[in-house]
């Protein structure tokens, strides 16, 4: 039986010597060798830590408080040196298959869907006319989406935007976003001037042009004096700002709407052939961009804005539309497809 000072050196031996080996080992294998010697059943340590039954209480307890310091002590450092050694061996491996010196992969960053970037586009540039924006629902009824409009129940000119009715043709999902124009003069008094942005749906069969939901704005003019030639500057600098372009020109040509008269078709200068006449144009030099007109009488006496002393224009088109011309896209259904090779050419319109 050892002094209990004889067996605390002994121990405290133990212990510096694992700690040391612990410190230079290079390998895992080491590291279970270092254990397996320290507190193997027949090894000098575990042989010492028997001889404390022997003691009294008091050096048994201050034999164990520092025999269990010691085990911890040596069980950690060998914990830690197993766990930095299983990082290099990983490494390693790593660099045996990874080629360090080539370029990282790169993090693709999502961008603003190109209708969506169109349609913050429209909106700004005709904030700057004084524009403000304007919206309503997407289900609407019969009357503000037809009948105030000019468009009695029978009405031909309904055969030109195929519904989808929900309840006893009462309601409807909007074919386009004028119900925006007739709620804003019905809810505010001249002079009045706003953008209406949203969607709008139609029966129709999918192909290169025509989706059954899709989006439009609309804008609309109402004081005493507008007329179409200020029709035609707004539209005028405000595509040029659209497209970056200032050679473009318009023109209007005569057409029908129901709820505007005079009405015509908005055309736009190609921008391909810059008028010449080419493929896209079919030869023309034009490309049909919108609808406008002034505003009928009988809509604004439905909305009770006395015509006699109040006139306007009301001006729509489709932000698809105008990034198909501006980006010679040819089939509108892209743009529903969700196919990241496609949208994400439009990182910026």
């Amino acid at each position: 039986m050892y002094d209990i000072n004889d067996l605390i050196d002994k121990i405290e031996l133990i212990r510096k010597d694992s700690l040391k080996k612990i410190q230079t080992s290079d390998n895992i294998e080491t590291l279970k060798k270092i254990y397996n010697s320290v507190f193997g059943k027949d090894k000098e340590l575990s042989l010492l830590l028997s001889e404390i039954r022997n003691y009294n209480i008091q050096d048994k307890k201050t034999l164990g408080e520092f025999s269990n310091k010691v085990k911890k002590e040596i069980t950690d450092k060998l914990f830690e040196k197993e766990t930095l050694l299983k990082k290099e061996l990983v490494n390693k491996e790593l660099l045996k298959t990874i080629d360090v010196t080539m370029p990282g992969i790169s993090n693709n960053i999502g961008s603003i869907h190109p209708i969506s970037q169109m349609i913050d586009k429209i909106v700004k540039t005709f904030e700057y006319f004084g524009f403000s924006v304007a919206s309503g629902p997407e289900i609407e009824t019969d009357w503000f989406c037809f009948q105030s409009l000019n468009l009695d129940i029978n009405h031909p000119a309904r055969d030109m935007q195929d519904t989808f009715y929900i309840k006893e043709n009462h309601i409807l999902p909007r074919t386009h976003t004028s119900s925006v124009q007739i709620r804003t003069m019905l809810s505010e008094k001249p002079p009045i001037r706003i953008i209406a942005p949203g969607r709008v749906y139609r029966n129709e069969n999918q192909d290169q042009r025509h989706t059954f939901m899709f989006y439009q704005f609309e804008g609309l003019v109402i004081d005493k004096t507008t007329n179409i030639k200020d029709l035609k500057n707004i539209l005028t600098t405000s595509l040029k700002n659209i497209f970056n372009n200032e050679k473009i020109e318009l023109r209007l040509r005569h057409s029908f709407f129901p709820y505007t008269e005079p009405s015509f078709e908005i055309d736009a200068t190609c921008l391909l052939c810059n008028g010449v006449g080419c493929r896209v144009c079919s030869n023309k030099g034009w490309i049909e961009l919108m609808g406008a007109g002034m505003i009928h009488p009988q809509v604004l006496r439905n909305v009770n804005i006395d015509p006699q002393e109040y006139q306007g224009f009301a001006f729509g088109g489709g932000p698809e539309r105008l990034v198909m011309v501006k980006n010679m896209i040819d089939d509108t259904r892209l743009f529903y497809e969700n196919d990241l090779r496609f949208l994400s050419q439009f990182k910026k319109i």
